[in-house]
């Protein structure tokens, strides 16, 4: 129980800071008219663009498990560490113009976002050299989440950002269960993994999971501009994490996404009917 509630606790805290980078950046996203849609947005080039997310990331798993397997372990980390370290520090860059260009210049802006970005890979390095205790990387893959998931709700096309959870909550089933993902979560050291997945007590959540609880209610406020929408869902979603919590209690690996992804789209759909 307390550990179910630790938990919660973490991913209500990365749905709220997602909330707030949605409301700071949403308009300057809006205003960009940057969006990822590279195969359009109708409804065949929405299924495409998910399609390529998918593929993209199976082939990255895919690669885990051939480095895995082969005891490249330090290889993997290297790719993990570089990959994690380089969006860390750009969207904590972004992040942090955005919010703090509202109340100063824009030099000292600038580099106060650098001294923040800069100070993300300083933790990172100083988690994986294990100078600072090991649940200090909490604070690293919940800033990540919420800032992915924040520029996934502002920057995808509203059909392609609905189908997103759904194709990724397939293919978690697939991957958790009969995929590589299962492979690799075996094979690794669980404490080659702190960089990709948050663990909290007996659970131990995947970034990708926590990337879509926070993108979920970010999508409902981004595309309502109210906190209704986007609280309901929020709530909706951490329902679906407490059963798949409860779930996970009785079983030693479950898919994150089904259910959290099921209610919070629910929610969505509901608001956008009525």
């Amino acid at each position: 129980m307390l550990g179910t509630l630790k938990t919660l606790v973490f991913i209500v805290g990365i749905q709220l800071f997602a909330l707030y980078i949605t409301k700071v950046n949403g308009p300057v996203v809006a205003a960009s008219g940057y969006s990822y849609a590279p195969a359009g947005t109708s409804s065949t080039g929405s299924i495409t663009n998910v399609l390529i997310l998918i593929v993209f990331v199976f082939a990255v798993t895919l690669a885990a498990v051939w480095l895995a397997r082969r005891r490249r372990v330090k290889i993997f980390m290297a790719v993990v560490l570089i990959g994690t370290g380089l969006a860390l520090f750009l969207l904590t860059l972004l992040t942090s113009i955005d919010i703090t260009s509202s109340y100063l210049d824009a030099n000292t802006s600038l580099y106060l976002s650098l001294a923040f970005a800069s100070a993300t890979l300083v933790v990172l390095a100083l988690v994986t050299l294990h100078r600072i205790p090991a649940w200090s990387a909490l604070a690293l893959t919940g800033l990540l989440s919420a800032e992915v998931g924040s520029y996934f709700a502002s920057t995808i096309p509203i059909l392609t950002a609905l189908l997103l959870p759904i194709a990724f909550s397939l293919y978690d089933i697939y991957t958790v269960f009969r995929g590589p993902l299962r492979t690799l979560v075996t094979t690794l050291p669980s404490e080659t993994l702190s960089a990709i997945s948050s663990k909290i007590g007996d659970f131990s959540i995947g970034t990708g999971d926590t990337v879509f609880y926070a993108m979920i209610p970010a999508l409902a406020y981004y595309q309502f501009s109210a906190l209704t929408p986007a609280l309901s869902s929020l709530v909706a979603v951490d329902i679906g994490v407490v059963i798949t919590l409860y779930l996970l209690s009785k079983a030693k690996l479950l898919p994150g996404l089904p259910i959290p992804m099921f209610l919070g789209l629910a929610v969505v759909l509901a608001f956008y009917i009525g």
